[in-house]
């Protein structure tokens, strides 16, 4: 039977072409509304759209897109992050360690909005 690779399947380093800011989530400012995020690191990263679709709600119709964004493994990256690409932010919902074998990170983001979906 055939060991597996070493290497991860799925990604590559080579592959990680765009450049991504991760934020902290602002804390509660004293006037009781929320501090910006604060830029935590930047990373390469590999986007790839799972899938979108319109939420038609009272008085407006809402779009979801979700997407994966790919960066090599860091310890300190929490569920409650930002993505930040380019223009865009999205919101961390899951975060996945293939294997747990400390690599790769596998970010599964929602963008919510009027806006989702605008820059794709």
């Amino acid at each position: 039977m055939p060991l597996k690779r070493l290497s991860s399947a799925r990604h590559s380093i080579g592959g990680m072409s765009r450049q991504v800011t991760l934020y902290l989530p602002g804390s509660r400012a004293s006037d009781g509304g929320n501090a910006p995020p604060s830029a935590f690191c930047q990373s390469p990263a590999d986007i790839r759209s799972l899938h979108g679709e319109e939420l038609d709600r009272v008085d407006q119709i809402a779009q979801v897109v979700e997407l994966i964004v790919t960066i090599p493994y860091q310890d300190g990256i929490l569920d409650s992050m930002l993505v930040g690409f380019e223009t865009e932010m999205w919101q961390i919902k899951f975060i996945e360690d293939e294997d747990r074998r400390h690599i790769f990170l596998d970010l599964y983001c929602a963008e919510v909005g009027q806006n989702a979906g605008q820059g794709s």
